[in-house]
């Protein structure tokens, strides 16, 4: 192409300007967008949203991609949410007529590249071209199409629109293409002369810049020599060459060496100095290999299409990148996907299978796959050399992790002698090659099957989409709903992993009958493709392959690790294998891609790839002596870190506990089974150390089971403070979930055991909690009878927390009974011990107390401000019964106050949060205040209300607080003004058929 741009490059560009509805974005420079040349001013995160899809224009950017990028590693829980509400914002700040510029697309966004115009694709267009010209010797127009992009460069991109992960790679990109354009405007100026001498300044500066990119010095030899300056020059390669050695460890490449020799010689060509020669040039995409020379796909790249993006964009701006990931996930389809695309970019694409070779002569395979012959008087890396020169070689190196330091090695040594070669390689591990970039494969997105009900509920997740596609089963939306919960199963029995969906695919099997196969993923998912290499033919055969690949070490540590059934952490692995330093251990493990790590509020996790783990375990499960040990360390560690989380599980750091163990719930599962065959006590010590954590998230029943499992299992002569303390657990549950005759037994088994151990402490604890119950039952003499045993023994024993405990039973027995006075007293005092231990959970259970106190006193001023206190510390400490307390008395409150709206929304919290919890006696009470709140919105459903209140009581064969039947009588009154007789006892009848849950989506409803 000859003379003025064509109009589509000026279009490119930005010149053309006549449409009135055009829209710009500009990125390179602070971030503009533009309509018909008028600025459009976006707040800041919407201008980061505008960047990222601009940068990818036209192409499908995911959610998690835009999440990464817009928040980095620090993303909130509500990113996605965040996200979807920005970009619809930002979609109605850019539309044109009805016509959006930003479309949803599948899993992702994309900007219409059509409608818009962004200078990034004209900087691309234009530098292209002119490396181009100048490749093929046509200086003049090299320097103009150069001259054009560098133009339209107003700064650093988006350097006043935050971005993070794939999107920085992007913006190294286009600095990289940047200076990859100055280069060769300043050769095309070079050549044209006589420019050379006010070159040198700008040159210069920015090999001060870069001082390792070798182009750079060699225009600046040239310039110093042709502006006279040969002495300069000369001196200026020496400059370079120790650069290059003492921070590279490598010697001059052959352009560097080639310009030196031409300044020796004395040449003043500067065409042939910078080796621009016509001859020279070789046209992209029509080398001896090409896009041929890849293994052809004969079924489609799914599920992929964000990887392959980022991808292509690694490939430009990184001379290695390299494609990490467990065996099966993909990598090698990835990468011939990648590959082809980038064809056009490169004079050739050379694919090399890297399992497929017998010995570590990688250079030499290189060789033959470059079409170099196999014998030369020179080393074969000086072959390799002079055959590629300065053209532009994409070489793909698959299945590295065999050979992965022959193939480093090989790669150092191509990439330091071959500037302009650029290396894709797929491997397990990464090639640790200065300057390598990552780009980690993950398996596919799975849907959670809990949560999937129909077809639709499969949209959007690539596992669903692949075996789909795979098992030829059209469209997932018509699924029926068996068969869609059943695609869910797979995919999460598959893990997402490609090659496991693939097997699977291919198995003859209903889905229903394949998902419950799955179970055992080894049996099924083998035997098959026999075209594939081996360890791509079944799962097992993928998990081996890994396995052998370690040293005799490393397999050992990799069937200790197998014992964890889910995410451990660094203090877990020191536990079950000593051998090894555990983040030596972890690091080599991760380097291999055999187990993956999560950044979690309790610090990083570790997890071993399923299949890796099954695979592992039976190894494991083959040496008895070894499984034996490992299962003593893993339950022993799981037992003393239960015991030291029941100590600190309160306080600011309790959602951390509980998320950690709720990670860990199989692992303790399997841990307690262990341990009832193999050490009764610590079996009886770590199921009694988890009751809080049964309390607190509403697992009253399993945490009964689990107790009385190792109870039942324990012989007689275990340690009695062991079994009093299980005992006790139990009982405290038992009590929770309603089952008072039960608990009251075990209770009284636990203090007798506590008595006979002359464990005061116990004793208290156990007198308590006998205290509590009889308070829940109405026996209001017995729980202060119980409350000051309780009291008398902690102080005997000079337990301050045991005398709080037992001071707080006292003061709510006393409010129960409908003695204010009493439990303004005692929970005054309460409230005293616990401040004086540190203790804020239970001082906020106190001023609840100070606050119910309050309340039957008639004081609902001083009652609002305790419960306020009460509320925000219950908040703060993420205690859920707290809230639901807070709640349920401050809706009294306010039905003083007469304000029933308001306490309508506040018992139906906290009726929610008393059921989530299994608390059912406070639900009773709650279900009468909401019959108070609706007696005049709704008298049938408050009538209602009273009789599912009154079948609750008579379950757990309780009365009505003494300090509620007043409330309880009058609302009883108001209702029968509003209902006849026949009418109201019709209503509570039918009240006692109610189920918790459909009264809560009722009274959702009933709120709006």
């Amino acid at each position: 192409m000859n003379g003025p741009l064509t109009a589509e490059r000026e279009r490119a560009v930005g010149k053309d300007r006549a449409s009135a509805a055009l829209w710009a974005v500009d990125l390179l420079g602070p971030l503009e967008a533009r309509r018909a040349g008028l600025p459009v001013e976006l707040p800041p995160r919407r201008r980061s949203v505008l960047a990222l899809l601009a940068l990818r224009a036209g192409t499908l950017v995911t959610d998690d991609g835009l999440v990464d990028a817009l928040w980095g590693r620090d993303a909130p829980q509500t990113a996605v949410r965040t996200l979807h509400s920005h970009i619809a914002k930002l979609g109605a700040a850019l539309s044109t007529d009805g016509a959006r510029l930003i479309r949803r697309r599948g899993p992702g966004y994309l900007l219409e590249a059509d409608t818009v115009r962004v200078d990034r694709v004209g900087f691309e267009s234009l530098t292209s071209d002119g490396l181009r010209y100048l490749a093929q010797g046509r200086c003049a127009e090299a320097a103009r199409a150069l001259t054009g992009a560098l133009a339209l460069w107003r700064g650093d991109p988006l350097s006043d629109a935050p971005v993070h992960e794939w999107a920085l790679t992007e913006v190294d990109y286009l600095r990289g293409l940047r200076l990859q354009a100055g280069e060769g405007l300043f050769a095309a100026r070079l050549v044209a002369g006589p420019h050379a001498a006010a070159a040198v300044a700008e040159i210069e500066r920015l090999v001060a810049e870069e001082p390792l990119r070798e182009r750079l010095w060699e225009l600046l030899i040239v310039a110093l020599h042709l502006g006279g300056r040969t002495g300069d020059a000369l001196d200026a390669y020496q400059r370079a060459r120790r650069r290059l050695v003492d921070e590279l460890g490598i010697d001059p490449g052959e352009g560097l060496r080639h310009v030196e020799e031409g300044v020796l010689r004395g040449s003043a060509d500067a065409r042939a100095l910078l080796r621009l020669a016509p001859e020279a040039a070789r046209v992209r995409g029509q080398g001896p290999t090409g896009p041929l020379s890849l293994p052809q796909q004969v079924s489609a790249l799914v599920g992929r299409e964000a990887d392959l993006a980022e991808t292509a964009g690694l490939l430009r701006a990184a001379r290695l990148v390299t494609l990490t990931g467990f065996g099966g996930t993909g990598k090698s389809r990835l990468a011939v996907a990648a590959a082809r695309e980038a064809a056009p970019e490169f004079s050739e694409v050379v694919f090399l299978d890297v399992a497929g070779l017998a010995d570590e002569s990688v250079l030499d395979a290189v060789a033959a796959a470059l079409g170099v012959p196999a014998h030369g008087p020179d080393p074969v890396l000086d072959r390799i050399a002079r055959r590629v020169a300065y053209d532009h070689v994409l070489l793909v190196l698959d299945d590295c992790e065999r050979l992965a330091g022959a193939c480093a090695l090989a790669v150092r040594e191509l990439l330091g002698r071959c500037p302009h070669l650029r290396v894709l390689a797929t491997s397990q591990e990464a090639l640790r090659v200065p300057g390598e970039a990552l780009k980690p494969v993950a398996p596919l997105r799975f849907p959670n099957p809990a949560l999937v009900r129909t077809g639709a509920d499969l949209a959007g997740y690539a596992a669903a989409d692949l075996f789909a596609e795979r098992a030829r089963l059209g469209c997932l939306e018509a699924l029926a709903a068996p068969d869609a919960r059943a695609v869910a199963e797979i995919c999460a029995r598959c893990h997402g992993l490609p090659l496991a969906l693939e097997l699977a695919a291919a198995r003859p099997l209903g889905l229903t009958e394949l998902a419950d196969l799955l179970r055992d993923p080894f049996a099924v998912l083998d035997g098959g493709r026999f075209g594939a290499r081996p360890h791509h033919r079944a799962l097992r055969e993928t998990a081996e392959w890994s396995y052998l690949l370690l040293s005799p070490r490393e397999r050992r540590a990799l069937r200790a690790l197998s014992v964890f059934g889910g995410a451990f952490t660094l203090d877990d692995v020191a536990a079950v294998h000593v051998e090894t330093p555990a983040l030596e251990l972890v690091t080599r493990l991760a380097d291999r891609s055999l187990l993956t790590s999560a950044r979690t509020e309790g610090g990083t996790r570790y997890e071993l790839v399923d299949a890796v783990r099954r695979y592992a375990a039976e190894r494991l499960a083959a040496r008895p002596d070894e499984r034996r040990q490992a299962r003593r360390d893993h339950a022993s560690r799981y037992r003393s870190r239960a015991e030291e989380i029941e100590r600190h599980l309160r306080g600011p750091r309790l959602g951390a506990l509980m998320t950690e163990i709720a990670a860990r719930h199989d692992d303790v599962r399997a841990a307690l089974d262990w341990l009832t065959r193999d050490d009764p006590e610590g079996a009886l010590r770590l199921a009694a150390s988890l009751w809080r954590y049964h309390e607190m998230r509403g697992g009253a029943v399993e945490g009964v089971r689990w107790l009385d499992g190792v109870l039942a299992a324990s012989p007689r002569d275990v340690a009695a403070t062991a079994r009093a303390k299980a005992l006790w657990a139990s009982a405290k549950l038992t009590a929770l979930g309603g089952g008072y005759g039960d608990a009251v037994g075990k209770a009284e088994q636990a203090l007798d055991l506590f008595r006979r151990e002359h464990d005061d402490a116990g004793t208290a604890r156990a007198l308590a909690l006998l205290g509590k119950i009889a308070a829940e039952r109405g026996d209001y003499e017995r729980a202060l009878e119980f409350g000051r045993g309780s009291r008398d023994t902690a102080v005997r024993c000079g337990d301050g927390r045991a005398v709080g405990h037992a001071l707080r039973l006292l003061g709510s027995a006393s409010w129960l009974a409908g003695d204010p006075a009493s439990a303004l007293r005692h929970s005054a005092e309460a409230a005293h011990h616990f401040r004086l231990a540190g203790d804020r959970e239970r001082l906020s259970r106190c001023r609840l107390d100070l606050g119910a106190a309050a309340l039957y006193s008639d004081d609902p001023e001083t009652a609002s401000g305790r419960l306020q206190e009460a509320l925000l510390l219950a908040f703060e400490l993420r205690s859920r019964e707290g809230v639901a307390w807070a709640e349920h008395l401050r809706a009294l409150v306010d039905l003083r106050r007469g304000d029933h709206d308001r306490a309508l929304r506040r018992l139906t919290t906290a009726l929610g949060l008393f059921h989530e919890l299994g608390v059912r006696w406070r639900q009773a009470s709650v279900l009468d205040a909401l019959a108070a709140a609706l007696t005049g919105r709704a008298p049938i459903l408050a009538a209602e209300l009273l009789g599912t209140a009154e079948q609750i009581r008579a379950d757990l064969a309780i009365p009505v607080p003494a300090c509620e039947r007043p409330a309880l009588a009058g609302t009883t009154a108001a209702l029968q003004t509003h209902l006849d007789a026949a009418t109201l006892k019709a209503a509570r009848t039918l009240g006692r058929w109610h189920q918790i849950t459909h009264l809560r989506r009722h009274l959702s409803d009933l709120l709006g």
